[in-house]
């Protein structure tokens, strides 16, 4: 008898654990039409999705690191709203108005979106600021009526500053005060990781220095210290070397790939548009310069799920990497990536012939002509 309580304690214990491993975001949302459609999303990826019956939604999901960056996005088909939270799983509420999107919702039952809320607040106003400009500026060059005089006036890097560089700056300002002020806390550090390639190598650093001894292994501070102390790679510079999980499974090095060929890292995800684009050029080089070029895809996200369908799109051969850490990853951040797809290609000594961000259909011949026939 004894062992079986002891059994079915476990068993509730184990369940009682899972069940806070999963987040629940419950509430009412006014003035959206009926049968909206809700869902949350990371990184373009849909945790899950929902339709809005009187005005209340449901929305469940796991987030494999918490606390996490999320989109909650409401659409009836034509136009949508959408809000950043920022939150761990946890069972969380919110009422909000439509005219509340994107920068006055607020969560109740979250330990972590307080933080975001309060940012939010701080730089709403200069945010609208920046998009009235930035209405002007698509109004005038719509009216062909752009000129260098209204190039100076809203994008002038030097004194007197541009209406818009002058509210980046401000923006700026408020962001580097708030990531000091909050450097320990959880939001304060996904602030200053979402924007070390936009601050100053000096802040960001000076940053990690004043951090919580005990953060020192957290994965946002190795993503950042990967970036501090990885210089950008530039023509000529040898490749960064990196370990990873391949699609069959086994641990490899990306230096395993360079036999005597040309190597082409590309860094890719399910959940972004261009890199889906890509694929058919991918696989074209691929049967055509396959020889002398080997093509190794570097998956970003951390889903497996997503990871597998990538590897289903491409030739069944194809080479598809994956870190557990995904976009936290330090591979992720020595290569500099800030968006996908991004493409690096190396030549068969190892060393950079060509940096490709994004993709257009120019970028196969570009390949072509660097490889050589």
């Amino acid at each position: 008898m004894k062992k079986k309580i002891t059994v079915l304690l476990s068993l509730i214990i184990f369940l009682l654990t899972n069940a806070q491993k999963r987040f629940q975001i419950t509430g009412n949302l006014s003035g959206f039409e009926e049968n909206s459609f809700a869902k949350i999303t990371k990184n373009n990826m849909t945790l899950d999705s929902c339709i809005i019956k009187n005005g209340e939604f449901a929305l469940n999901g796991t987030l494999q690191n918490e606390p996490s960056s999320v989109v909650l996005l409401i659409s009836n088909g034509t136009s949508y709203r959408y809000s950043e939270l920022f939150i761990g799983n946890a069972s969380i509420r919110i009422n909000a108005k439509k005219e509340d999107f994107k920068w006055n919702v607020k969560t109740e039952g979250s330990k972590y979106d307080n933080l975001r809320f309060k940012y939010f607040k701080l730089i709403k106003a200069l945010n609208e600021e920046r998009s009235q400009y930035e209405s002007q500026v698509a109004s005038i060059r719509d009216n062909s009526k752009w000129n260098d005089s209204l190039q100076i006036t809203y994008w002038s890097q030097k004194q007197p500053f541009g209406k818009i560089i002058l509210v980046d700056k401000k923006l700026e300002e408020i962001n580097k005060k708030f990531i000091t002020d909050n450097i320990n806390q959880p939001y304060g550090l996904y602030l200053l990781d979402s924007n070390k390639s936009v601050l100053s190598k000096s802040f960001v650093s000076n940053s990690v220095k004043n951090l919580n001894p005990k953060l020192k292994n957290n994965l946002l501070v190795k993503s950042i210290n990967s970036y501090l102390y990885n210089p950008d790679l530039k023509i000529g510079d040898s490749f960064y070397n990196f370990s990873a999980i391949d699609q069959n499974g086994r641990k490899v090095k990306f230096s395993d790939y360079f036999m005597q060929k040309f190597v082409l890292l590309d860094f890719s995800t399910l959940y972004c548009g261009f890199c889906i684009q890509s694929i058919p050029t991918l696989n074209q080089l691929k049967k055509e310069k396959g020889n002398k070029l080997e093509i190794v895809t570097f998956y970003v996200d951390q889903d497996l799920k997503g990871f597998e369908k990538l590897h289903k799109k491409h030739h069944s051969e194809w080479i598809i990497l994956r870190d557990k850490d995904g976009r936290s990853s330090e591979t992720y951040s020595k290569y500099k990536v800030d968006g996908t797809p991004v493409f690096y290609l190396f030549g068969p000594d190892g060393t950079l012939i060509k940096k490709i961000d994004g993709f257009d259909e120019e970028m196969e011949e570009l390949i072509k002509k660097n490889i050589g026939s």
